[in-house]
């Protein structure tokens, strides 16, 4: 293929073209930024209102209309208490190598059992406290997940 002059004259152009676009923008973009600092400077600065001190003893009328907890209710938020530790137990025992997955998967059982017998002791939990039924609710699903994952080998 041969390369005539009038084919390199038409190229050459849209490459100057280019150039010079190239460098306008550049020049562009520093008299926006001159301008920017220009104004920024000019501009005096503003003084801001400390925020708002608000006595807590004001609202220590709202203590009273707490609610005792009842017996029952503190039974059931200390069975909570116990799994959540034995979910702690479980977490430090998967991520001991030397203790095993036998011990892991025997803490994972305990903690099913205690909320399979928690929610059969407590069948109106959630019209008594919906609070606790949801904590409880959520401890299922986590124990019933790990098992899964246990049984899928997930762990192995």
């Amino acid at each position: 293929m041969k390369i005539r002059p009038d084919q390199i004259e038409g190229v050459q152009s849209e490459q100057t073209q280019r150039r010079n676009k190239a460098q306008q923008s550049d020049s562009d973009f520093g008299d926006l930024l001159n301008q920017e600092v220009a104004r920024g400077e000019q501009i005096a600065p503003q003084s801001v209102a400390p925020p708002l001190i608000v006595n807590p003893l004001l609202a220590a009328s709202q203590v009273a209309a707490v609610q005792p907890v009842s017996e029952d209710g503190a039974q059931v938020a200390g069975q909570v208490e116990s799994i959540l530790d034995k979910w702690d137990d479980y977490a430090a025992t998967l991520a001991d190598p030397e203790a095993g997955l036998k011990s892991a998967y025997g803490t994972l059982d305990e903690i099913a059992d205690d909320v399979a017998s928690l929610k059969a002791e407590q069948p109106d939990l959630g019209t008594t406290h919906p609070g606790l039924k949801s904590i409880v609710d959520e401890l299922e699903t986590l124990a019933a997940t790990e098992q899964f994952k246990f049984n899928r080998g997930d762990y192995a």
